[in-house]
């Protein structure tokens, strides 16, 4: 299917249910510490819960939730001015069963509640299986950089991708990416 097509489909059908699962985290209305544990075990609207937090240990959430709730990293979270400083502060947490992609999703979360988004597309799971196919990436490639120098954590500036996606922001293009994925094409 043509590239332009699958980015119509996602604005048309899927972007805005993305934006939907943050619409809570924007609101002031809760005070931080309601929003830290709801990104922490990944609250949509509706008070279901996301489909990936949900498959992870109650311990675990439990942990991560605890950690973050110290005011010194509540303090931390305030002081952040862009979304990799947020995702700085929850990376540095650290605890097994929490990895990339839950750390991202908090992160991206929280940034929604602090008007902060990434302005690189983070790839883990579906999102880099999308963009390998996409882009024809292999592990060495150039393009690919790591947060922290973790290469559980990497990315690609946005300026990677294709015309087509350039109007989407980072977020919308990593969640792009894992949703459209089984459609995606190799380019050359």
């Amino acid at each position: 299917m043509i590239l332009s097509t699958l980015v119509n489909q996602y604005e048309k059908n899927m972007a805005s249910y993305e934006e939907w699962k943050l619409s809570d985290f924007r609101s002031k209305y809760k005070k931080i510490e309601e929003h830290i544990k709801d990104a922490v075990w990944g609250y949509l609207p509706n008070r279901k819960r996301d489909s990936h937090q949900a498959q992870l240990d109650k311990g675990v959430l439990e942990e991560v939730t605890q950690q973050l709730l110290d005011q010194a990293i509540i303090d931390q979270l305030n002081q952040c001015n862009s979304f990799d400083e947020i995702l700085i502060v929850i990376y540095r947490i650290k605890i097994k069963g929490f990895g990339a992609l839950s750390v991202y999703d908090t992160a991206l979360r929280l940034g929604a509640y602090y008007h902060l988004y990434p302005d690189v597309v983070y790839l883990h799971r579906g999102a880099e299986d999308g963009a390998k196919r996409l882009l024809n990436l292999t592990p060495s490639d150039k393009r690919i950089k790591y947060f922290c120098n973790d290469s559980n954590y990497p990315y690609l500036p946005k300026e990677s991708f294709p015309i087509e996606l350039q109007n989407l922001t980072a977020h919308h293009i990593e969640n792009f990416l894992c949703r459209m994925k089984e459609d995606l094409i190799l380019r050359s």
